[in-house]
């Protein structure tokens, strides 16, 4: 049941994987039932049997294991970031994963890329961006300063 392709999965790891992996996509604006689908896919693709359960704030994952369940959960914060790439890289990995093309140690790398990628843009450029953004939709629909 716990068999990773050719090798033995690491249930501990796998199951904080999963957890990372479902607070990454429920933060990268996901829906719920998706973000389970795919992390429950995920799982499956490793041999896994996990139940997985996402709220606008808590992600919690379980694995399902004849030697002892992995329980764990993770409170998600707000965030206010819409970043496209960063979500369709996520989509990308999962995919990859569910595929069998991917094991858990890579997986783990690039789930740490995926996250530590940084902005294309300064901050102080998007504030400026959005600030022009907003005084175009004011003008629009008939705002003044």
């Amino acid at each position: 049941m716990t068999r990773e392709h050719d090798g033995a999965v690491d249930e501990e790891a796998a199951s904080a994987f999963l957890l990372d992996l479902a607070k990454a996509l429920h933060l990268a604006y996901q829906p719920s039932l998706l973000v389970e689908a795919r992390v429950s896919r995920v799982a499956k693709a490793w041999g896994l049997d996990v139940q997985v359960f996402t709220l606008q704030s808590l992600a919690m994952t379980e694995v399902v294991s004849s030697r002892r369940p992995h329980v764990v959960f993770k409170r998600l914060p707000f965030t206010p970031h819409w970043n496209l790439g960063r979500a369709a890289a996520l989509l990308r990995l999962a995919d990859a994963i569910s595929e069998g093309r991917v094991r858990l140690p890579e997986a783990r790398a690039e789930l740490d890329r995926i996250l530590t990628t940084h902005a294309p843009y300064p901050e102080w450029l998007v504030f400026v961006a959005y600030g022009v953004y907003g005084a175009a939709v004011a003008a629009r629909v008939g705002g003044a300063w």
